[in-house]
C-alpha cells in the first residue's frame, strides 16, 4: 500500500441550520466543510511553503484567511503599510495556494436553502445534522481517491474544545456504519459500503489552527465557499486555474469526488 492520504479539514459559516442568518452576509449564507488531501510524500513540500511565507512576513500568528482579509490581529499591520506590499503579501500567499501539492475538497450547503427544503423540520431534534452532512460527504469522496491510489486515509481537524468529539464521532460513525444517506437518492454518487470505510479510514486528530497545513486548508475551504456564490473570488479562481480543486485534479471522477454544493438553487 502506498503512502497515506491526509486529509486537513476546516469549517467556515454557521453549523446550525436554526441560527437566523447573518444579514452582513445576505445572499451568501452557507455552512462547509473541507480543505485540502496531501499525499503522505506531499506533506513535507507543502508545509515548508507555509513556514517560509511566515518567516519572509515575520507573522505573528498563522495564516488565518478572515484575519488576513479583516486586516486585524495579527495581520492589522496591513492595514498601515503600503499598497505595494500588500500586493506582494496577498501575491505571496496565493502563490503558496497554488504552489503547494495539495487537492481541495468540500461540501457547502446553503443554509437558507436547506430551511426552504423542509430539512430543518424534518431533522429539527438533530441540530448536528447539517455539519455531520457535509462531513461525511467530503470525508467520503476523500475515501474514494484514497481507495483509487491504493493508500489509507487519515483525517486532520482544526481542533474547538466544545466540537471535538463530535467530528471525533463522526469519523468513527463513518468507520463502523458508513453512510446514513438515502440509498435510493444517493445512488448516483456510488456510495460507499461501510467495508470500504473501514478499510480506508486510518486515524482522526485534532491540532491547533496554528498547524501550517490546517492554515492552507482555512483558505481553501473559505475560496470554494465562497466561489458557490461568487465565481469570481480571487482565491477559487487561481487555485482553479492551476487545477488543484478536486473537480479538476479527477476531470472524470467528478461527480463522485469533486466538490459538492448541497441545497443550491
Amino acid at each position: 500500500m502506498n503512502r497515506p492520504f491526509t486529509l486537513y479539514l476546516d469549517e467556515t459559516g454557521n453549523r446550525h441550520p436554526d441560527k437566523k442568518p447573518d444579514i452582513t452576509r445576505e445572499g451568501r449564507d452557507w455552512f462547509a466543510f473541507g480543505g485540502i488531501l496531501v499525499r503522505g510524500e506531499d506533506n513535507d513540500a507543502a508545509r515548508s511553503l507555509v513556514d517560509s511565507f511566515a518567516e519572509k512576513w515575520k507573522l505573528r500568528g498563522p495564516a488565518h484567511l478572515t484575519d488576513m482579509r479583516s486586516e486585524k490581529k495579527a495581520f492589522s499591520w496591513l492595514e498601515r503599510t503600503t499598497q505595494v506590499k500588500r500586493d506582494e503579501f496577498w501575491g505571496d500567499w496565493k502563490n503558496v495556494l497554488t504552489d503547494a501539492p495539495v487537492i481541495g475538497m468540500g461540501c457547502v450547503i446553503d443554509r437558507p436553502g436547506y430551511v426552504g427544503r423542509g430539512y430543518l423540520q424534518k431533522h429539527g431534534n438533530n441540530r448536528w445534522l447539517l455539519c455531520r452532512s457535509a462531513f461525511d460527504i467530503t470525508v467520503k469522496r476523500a475515501a474514494k481517491i484514497a481507495m483509487k491510489e491504493d493508500r489509507k486515509l487519515h483525517v486532520v481537524f482544526e481542533s474547538d474544545p466544545s466540537f471535538n468529539k463530535t467530528v471525533v464521532g463522526y469519523f468513527e460513525n463513518l468507520k463502523q456504519n458508513g453512510l446514513a444517506f438515502d440509498q435510493g437518492t444517493s445512488g448516483k454518487y456510488e456510495p460507499m459500503s461501510k467495508e470500504n470505510f473501514a478499510n480506508v479510514l486510518g486515524r482522526i486528530q485534532y491540532k491547533p489552527k496554528s498547524f501550517p497545513l490546517l492554515q492552507i486548508a482555512d483558505s481553501f475551504i473559505y475560496a470554494i465557499a465562497r466561489a458557490g456564490y461568487d465565481k469570481k473570488f480571487d482565491l477559487y479562481r487561481h487555485i482553479r486555474d492551476r487545477a488543484r480543486i478536486s473537480d479538476l485534479a479527477f476531470p472524470s471522477e467528478n461527480r463522485n469526488v469533486g466538490v459538492k454544493y448541497y441545497c443550491f438553487d
